[in-house]
């Protein structure tokens, strides 16, 4: 179970000397305890304002003992300088600007080297020119210097140049540039002298990898989890240090004397290139590294103990924030608000970033099931069940996959209507929050976002979609026509299931023996229709397990007669509307349906009532719903009003995805290009959300014990009645207890 905790300071941390700039109060005393006074001293973020119409923030760098910012607007580049908390121009950067206007290469980051040189990494901006990275330096006369060596600039079969996704300079010149292909090479007038043998893991086009030190060069390990040194003379590894989590969304940055500092959405961490144990400096939570919305652009450390990071935030723009040890604030809080959920979500962390702003008196811990291989969800769940009904928990409930229904009936959940008036009268979506968790006119939880299963194609086969003697009357009349494109028995089965399951369900709330036998049927048959045997042979494992919804019915391989799928924001309705012009047919609801999404709840028997009421708030707060997590949509109208303005800026019609797959039937490559639906048909899904009224709930243990059972009457070890009453019968089982 993956945990989040504040892990206060028992000492400032001696860092590099040099930059000064300076964002506030602060100090390098120890915080103290004496008696009854609680430690005081720990890190704290605060947000250092970009200098006004700067343009966009390119990186950040420690340049002569001073911070300085890079930034660009269309005149050009620029540079700035920052020190006793103000910025000073210092004019253009003349180089830059010709790198982009002359060469067409507009710089996107820039590294300091150890040779005191500034390098920009940059993109070709004309679509003929060979896609891959260059690398520039001021040639001495204004002008830019292409200085990416020769090996690098050569043309492979795609027609591309070398994806260098990470750089630093040697103070002999030499260049270290790691690959997208995960190698690590050095060069050195153009010659490459020297490669990491064994490959570095690379996910994107630009993630950071290494570190550059005085005395040595940091790489992550092959493994992900841990950190090769290599001795900057002879370039010989001399340790490996492992860490113990994942290293793919994390940057090292050099200290002094064999210190460095890890920095990702776990918070700075402190490790020594001799492998002493790993120390968090200051703990992510709360702050705006931990969110997904937020990218490390560039993270520095400094002295006075502290740190710099520039970010990009989704959404548009950027934002530097300031580090700093506090000896005035408590090192440990006051107070602690806990929060649950079965898996990491993006819109929480981004509330309890809003909420730690407002509270920073109060410690949160957020603590997830889903974190580790070793805790399958089901034991997850029982344990948490014990935990509730023994007046235990945490005070803030995540309650997506979780028994919702059991929990109210059981008086687990504290009563949240008059919550729920307050959140509507600021414009939050009643046909959501007023249907979701309802026990006797009361609400108990409410969702802070939507997702929605959407159906669109021929006329006949989307009737067949909307019950299940409609599905078995179509199979009846066309025994041997496909209703879905390439699918697998298990997209095709667990769509249907969860399209008919409030059909399927009886008075008591289980599920009906006879009429779930007869979907089996019926879905036996149409996988033979489907031909998913000979599709199937193509994967390994099953597919659905795989997705992270609860409709998919096919590949969307531009061959679906009729096609169900779940959009879960703004961003995944770009395949499926491209699609739907394919058929001419735009998207409708299935069934009115919706999804709660980051269904918040208070624990009955919670301490801190009031906070978590505070929290829950802040997940409806402005900025946070209007982020685009692929959790679901907002459901604040103001937010979902921006959606239809945001498609018509510059941003999101420049922005663009391609998909593409081989249809395992046919040999043939597919190719889906896709951009933002256009405005009106923007409009009309937020109508649509507006309109709906059915909430789909399934926790996740129903839906894991339904697709366990349908797995064995696929593979032919038990019968279609056999296993509606396995299904039968576990469910009653778990929803008894």
């Amino acid at each position: 179970m993956k945990m989040k905790k504040i892990i206060s300071l028992l000492m400032a941390v001696a860092l590099t000397a040099g930059l000064s700039a300076g964002c506030g109060k602060h100090s390098d005393k120890e915080g103290e305890k004496d008696g009854n006074v609680s430690a005081k001293g720990r890190y704290v973020e605060q947000e250092i304002a970009l200098p006004e119409g700067a343009g966009e923030a390119v990186g950040i760098i420690n340049q002569e003992n001073e911070l300085k910012l890079y930034t660009q607007n269309e005149s050009g580049y620029h540079i700035y300088s920052y020190q006793n908390e103000t910025w000073a121009d210092l004019g253009d950067v003349v180089w830059m600007t010709d790198a982009r206007d002359r060469l067409g290469l507009p710089i996107e980051h820039i590294y300091l080297g150890k040779d005191g040189g500034i390098y920009g990494m940059a993109i070709p901006a004309s679509e003929d020119v060979p896609y891959g990275q260059h690398i520039l330096k001021d040639a001495g006369d204004g002008t830019a210097q292409d200085c990416t060596p020769g090996p690098c600039l050569e043309v492979n079969e795609e027609g591309w140049t070398e994806l260098i996704v990470d750089m630093a300079v040697m103070e002999n010149g030499t260049m270290i540039l790691a690959s997208m292909d995960g190698m690590v090479q050095f060069y050195k007038d153009e010659k490459k002298v020297s490669e990491i043998p064994q490959p570095v893991p690379v996910l994107s086009d630009h993630q950071n990898v290494m570190g550059i030190s005085d005395q040595s060069i940091a790489i992550f390990g092959k493994n992900r989890k841990s950190i090769d040194f290599y001795d900057i003379e002879n370039l010989e590894k001399t340790k490996d240090v492992e860490v113990k989590q994942e290293l793919e969304e994390s940057m090292l940055v050099p200290a002094e004397d064999g210190i460095w500092y890890l920095v990702n959405s776990k918070g700075i961490q402190r490790i020594t290139e001799q492998g002493s144990i790993v120390e968090t400096v200051m703990d992510g939570t709360g702050v705006l590294m931990s969110m997904d919305s937020a990218y490390l652009i560039s993270f520095l450390c400094g002295n006075d103990n502290e740190f710099y990071g520039l970010y990009s935030i989704s959404g548009g723009g950027e934002r530097l924030m300031c580090y700093q040890y506090d000896e005035n604030v408590k090192a440990v809080r006051d107070e602690t608000l806990s929060i649950y959920g079965l898996k990491e979500n993006q819109t929480v962390s981004q509330a309890i970033y809003v909420f730690q702003n407002m509270h920073p008196e109060v410690k949160v811990d957020y603590h997830t099931a889903k974190g580790s291989e070793d805790t399958p969800a089901s034991e997850a769940i029982r344990t948490l069940n014990a935990e509730l009904l023994n007046k235990g928990g945490a005070d803030v409930l995540i309650l997506d996959g979780l028994p919702i229904t059991s929990y109210m009936e059981k008086g687990i959940l504290m009563d949240l209507s008059d919550l729920a008036d307050r959140l509507s009268q600021k414009g939050v979506l009643m046909n959501v929050v007023g249907n979701t968790a309802v026990l006797s006119e009361k609400i108990y939880a409410i969702p802070a976002r939507v997702s929605l299963p959407v159906i669109f194609g021929e006329d006949a086969k989307a009737d067949a979609c909307q019950n299940p003697d409609a599905f078995h009357s179509y199979l009846e009349k066309n025994p041997t026509e496909r209703l879905f494109g390439t699918t697998t028995h298990d997209l095709a089965g667990m769509t249907l299931f969860n399209t008919f399951y409030e059909d399927l369900m009886n008075e008591q709330g289980g599920l009906d023996e006879e009429k779930l036998a007869q979907f089996l049927d019926d879905w036996m048959k149409l996988c033979e229709i489907q031909n998913t045997g000979v599709i199937e042979e193509e994967f390994s494992s099953g597919v659905w397990n795989q997705m992270n919804t609860r409709f998919s019915s096919g590949m969307g391989l531009r061959n679906d007669p009729v096609m169900i799928e779940e959009i879960n924001g703004l961003i995944s309705t770009m395949v499926p509307y491209t699609l739907a012009r394919d058929s001419a047919k735009m998207p409708e609801s299935l069934k009115q349906y919706y999804i709660p999404q980051v269904i918040a709840g208070i624990n009955a028997s919670s301490k801190q009532q009031d906070l978590a009421a505070e929290f829950i708030e802040c997940l409806f707060d402005e900025d946070v719903q209007k982020a685009d997590n692929s959790d679901g949509f907002p459901v604040l109208k103001s937010a979902l009003s921006y959606m239809a303005e945001y498609v018509e800026t510059s941003e999101a019609q420049n922005l663009s995805i391609s998909t593409g797959a081989r249809n395992p039937e046919t040999g043939e490559d597919v190719q889906i290009g896709a951009m933002y639906p256009v405005r009106d048909e923007v409009e009309g899904l937020i109508q649509m959300i507006e309109g709906l009224n059915v909430p789909f709930m399934m926790d996740d243990m129903v839906a894991n014990t339904v697709l366990m059972e349908m797995e064995n009457c696929y593979s032919k070890k038990q019968s279609v009645e056999e296993t509606a009453k396995a299904i039968c019968q576990k469910v009653d089982t778990y929803l008894a207890e």
